[in-house]
């Protein structure tokens, strides 16, 4: 997927091991903030805004996911 010479990732490794060092607070939120999303499913806010009447487009658009899968959320 990548095609980063050893020299490069380990260049990206550096910043971002001393990114992680100097931002302790930043990277803590971020943490939390991911795990929240990870806990919240998509399909319970698909449903959520469909009971609200939002259309299926209008749930696509608003969570910025396709058609396809809030119309396989709500068929299941």
């Amino acid at each position: 997927m990548e095609n980063l010479s050893n020299k490069a990732r380990e260049a990206r490794n550096s910043y971002q091991r001393a990114w992680r060092r100097k931002n302790p607070e930043l990277l803590k939120q971020y943490n939390n903030e991911y795990w929240e999303r990870k806990a919240d499913p998509v399909g319970s806010k698909v449903r959520k805004l469909s009971k609200e009447g939002m259309s299926q487009r209008e749930i696509s658009a608003e969570l910025g996911i396709s058609l396809g899968t809030v119309n396989a959320i709500l068929n299941t």
